[in-house]
């Protein structure tokens, strides 16, 4: 995607940049994305001065503005923060700026809280949820599963991504503690690694109707949760849209403001939750989370790492004292990856066997067909202990995603005053590190590889949530899970699943 670099350029979203490039995008959903862009947050802010304006910083999108600025996350994190509530007030759009910019962390983490919970609930048979559970806060494999392979649907967790959950919270509190009288009244704008979030926060599942219902008494239409995503190369284009050099802003520290009167919202919002350790993965660490809560229910058990067929496959068994599997997690990451994830999980068709001239010939046929039934059911029932996969269109994950920096963007690392990269790979290992650069520390410490470094307690989590639900008046569930459903694409015919792949295979990120 060429990125706008004037407030009267309309964004456009090419099949390069986009994870859905199959075309699992409907025309309207295709319409819906184009409509979000920096553009469109800027006209927001000069439309609506009367709403309150909130943005979600993802841990991502700091590694790669901090590799970009020369940098620490903190100092982004700053940095965009004053972009967003003081030089947008002070550069017209009616003295109108953001009121907050929150970072996603703490909301990764409620989701690691609830995706542990899903899986063990799920090993011990409780609900219909079907093993194993494939993570859910990809929306580039969202849409391809929903589209291509539905029958696929009932693995997906139910769980929201971070960001919908933010979006949801930030919206539900704000109207439980009567800052505003209704979901219109709060524009959310989320700042993401991945064009794909921008179709998540288009869903029809993810509005203010998922958890406020259709009671007429509030009067109202469904109102998006995220109103807005905006990629990492995007957050740089509006400030030079404004005519404010991104590099030049103060990276002093910016006060928190208080941002809920509940003491445990406060805290949880506020609270340091850095990026996961670097075994951890790029994609925010729910399989490292869902470990971390499995291996101490089972004292005795040890954790075996066996790496893949290549980097993006890696398979995690925790193991009985004897030696036995008792539950096997999965990291996904690449479309490639995710093709041979699709075929060993589809349901086999049935299949007719061919007459035969002879009864030798059918016997063999027989014998080879028995042959065949028993080497699948060994293998399902070596795969019957799985129970999680993480799955990440991007190859390398979420700092990978087709909304980041690129290695070749000459103009835009001109203007940050520094030279283009020599290529993809030494960028993203360079994003990866400054992603990852709060975790040596816990490390050093002789801490497990494998945990958080400055993980938010079961206590806070659930102490956050209670009160945010009782302040919302909405059930747990209602707030943090969403539900999927088949999709009929009336693009998907252009191009077949070689074509995709092979489109794929030349761009730097996404599928």
């Amino acid at each position: 995607m060429n990125t706008p670099t004037n407030a009267k350029t309309t964004a456009q979203i090419s099949l390069t940049d986009c994870l859905a490039c199959s075309g699992c995008v409907t025309s309207s959903e295709a319409v819906l994305v184009s409509m979000q862009s920096h553009n469109e947050v800027l006209s927001a802010l000069g439309q609506f001065p009367e709403k309150k304006f909130v943005a979600l910083l993802s841990p991502q999108t700091m590694a790669a503005l901090a590799v970009a600025v020369g940098g620490t996350d903190e100092e982004v994190q700053a940095m965009v923060t004053r972009l967003l509530t003081q030089e947008l007030a002070k550069n017209g759009n009616g003295g109108k700026g953001f009121e907050v910019v929150l970072d996603t962390n703490p909301f990764q983490r409620l989701s690691h809280y609830y995706a542990a919970k899903e899986v063990v609930e799920g090993m011990q048979g409780v609900g219909e949820q079907k093993k194993p559970i494939l993570a859910s806060s990809c929306p580039g494999f969202i849409c391809y599963l929903e589209s291509t392979h539905p029958e696929l649907i009932p693995h997906l967790s139910a769980l929201k991504s971070p960001q919908a959950i933010a979006g949801t919270f930030v919206k539900s509190l704000m109207i439980g503690e009567q800052t505003v009288k209704s979901p219109e009244d709060v524009y959310v704008v989320s700042i993401m690694p991945c064009f794909d979030k921008k179709l998540e926060g288009a869903r029809g599942e993810l509005t203010s109707a998922a958890w406020r219902g259709k009671d007429s008494r509030w009067g109202e239409t469904p109102v998006r949760d995220v109103d807005c995503v905006i990629t990492t190369r995007e957050i740089l284009s509006l400030a030079k849209a404004e005519g404010i050099d991104f590099n030049t802003l103060s990276r002093a520290p910016v006060p928190i403001p208080t941002i809920s009167a509940n003491p445990a919202i406060q805290k949880f919002l506020t609270a340091s939750s850095k990026n996961s350790a670097r075994e951890a993965g790029t994609s925010g660490g729910t399989l490292a989370a869902v470990l971390n809560d499995l291996l101490p229910r089972h004292p005795e058990s040890t954790l075996s790492i066996q790496q893949g067929r290549n980097v993006d496959t890696i398979e995690y068994l925790v193991l009985s004292p004897s030696g036995e599997t008792i539950a096997k997690l999965t990291r996904c990451y690449g479309f490639r990856n995710i093709q041979n994830l699709v075929r060993k999980l589809k349901p086999a068709k049935a299949r007719v066997l061919p007459q035969f001239g002879s009864k030798r010939s059918a016997g063999a046929a027989f014998a080879a067909a028995g042959k065949r039934i028993a080497a699948k059911k060994a293998s399902e029932s070596k795969d019957d202990k799985a129970v999680y996969v993480e799955v990440m269109a991007c190859p390398g994950g979420c700092t990978n995603g087709g909304g980041q920096i690129k290695w070749d963007d000459e103009a835009l690392w001109k203007e940050l005053g520094f030279d283009k990269w020599e290529n993809q790979r030494e960028l993203l290992a360079t994003v990866d590190e400054a992603y990852f650069s709060s975790s040596e520390d816990a490390e050093a410490e002789g801490g497990n590889p494998m945990a958080h470094d400055k993980p938010l307690s079961k206590e806070l989590l659930q102490d956050a949530v209670s009160a945010w639900a009782h302040i919302s008046g909405v059930s747990e569930e209602t707030l943090v899970t969403t539900t999927y459903r088949k999709v009929a694409n009336d693009i998907g015919g252009r191009l077949g699943e070689k074509e995709v792949l092979e489109l794929a295979s030349r761009v730097g990120g996404g599928w």
